[in-house]
């Protein structure tokens, strides 16, 4: 379970929604500490199109001390490597094939695409319908901390088209107490959400550990296809849930509950078992391709006896 950072801004995580049926796509970049939302649209999912819109994220808001994306070939070049290393930031890339490693823009995911969706289908311009999204979630208090993330980044209240009760008046808490508070309901929102996903998943801790022969899951690629890879790897490095194994010549980083460790005897078992069930039949015999007297003559096959019927009794039989 990741503790809330402990202020905003420090560390984002980024994700594309699309593409549409415009083409388009939506960057978005969240501050995991506020849950304040950045959405830019982009026509391309490539580096080249997507560091002048993070440029421009960024100065607005300021530099972060983390960002973490997925593995998507955006992300994986040279290209992003030296706009991160520019600016002075860390790019992390979570877990392959583990979405809930990028929860924040994850969850935020569905909300979007419903507000996009629904203007399409309505006939309205959908780009103007995710401004007002935008606006109405950045300024009403987020589900988890009760506080605005708009108030959590800034300081300071969003003023929208929806109409304000004004609140009694009450002591002004400060910004400490204010994050002490967030960071308590966020803990406890995040231990709720990870005791029902555990429950629901028979979750278990993992004992896997350096050195372990393990094997891997797989993608089912077919009807025939194995849950797991049959090929063993050995566990080389553990840090949390995130296991890196080896096979010799390359390296693969999951998460742990893709793994499967193979008892260090399991082989020996499997080939006394085999010994076992060989042992319950008798040993063939040899059998001589040339027996005595396979050549001699020709071959007389086995011919049924023969009787005359019984009509035939009282009379004598004539062989000449």
């Amino acid at each position: 379970m990741t503790p809330l950072p402990s202020g905003p801004w420090k560390m984002l995580a980024m994700d594309f929604l699309g593409p549409f049926p415009s083409g388009d796509y939506l960057l978005v970049v969240i501050d995991e500490h506020s849950r304040f939302p950045e959405v830019e649209i982009v026509k391309s999912t490539s580096a080249k199109s997507v560091i002048p819109r993070l440029d421009a994220i960024f100065a607005r808001q300021g530099i972060p001390n983390e960002l973490k994306t997925d593995n998507g070939p955006s992300f994986n070049g040279v290209e992003f490597s030296n706009f991160a290393k520019y600016l002075g930031f860390h790019h992390r890339k979570v877990q392959p094939l583990w979405p809930r490693a990028n929860g924040e823009a994850e969850g935020f995911m569905p909300n979007l695409e419903k507000c996009v969706r629904t203007a399409v289908v309505e006939g309205k311009n959908w780009k103007q319908e995710l401004y007002k999204f935008l606006r109405q979630y950045r300024a009403k208090p987020h589900t988890t901390t009760n506080i605005s993330p708009s108030e959590a980044l800034n300081g300071r209240k969003l003023k929208t088209t929806l109409p304000e009760v004004s609140p009694a008046p009450a002591r002004q808490q400060t910004l400490q107490e204010t994050r002490k508070i967030m960071a308590e309901r966020d803990a406890e929102q995040k231990s709720k959400i990870k005791a029902y996903a555990d429950s629901k998943l028979g979750t278990k801790p993992s004992d896997i550990k350096p050195g372990d022969t393990v094997l891997v899951r797989q993608p089912k690629k077919n009807k025939l296809s194995t849950l797991f890879n049959p090929e063993p790897l050995v566990v080389k490095e553990k840090k949390g849930s995130m296991v890196t194994a080896s096979d010799g010549l390359k390296s693969i980083t999951r998460n742990s509950s893709m793994f499967k460790v193979i008892p260090p005897n399991l082989k020996a078992d499997e080939d006394r078992r085999e010994q076992e069930v060989l042992g319950d039949f008798p040993a063939e015999q040899a059998v001589d391709p040339d027996p005595p007297g396979a050549n001699d003559g020709n071959l007389r096959r086995s011919q049924r006896q023969r009787r005359p019927p019984a009509r035939l009794s009282d009379y004598v039989q004539i062989i000449y």
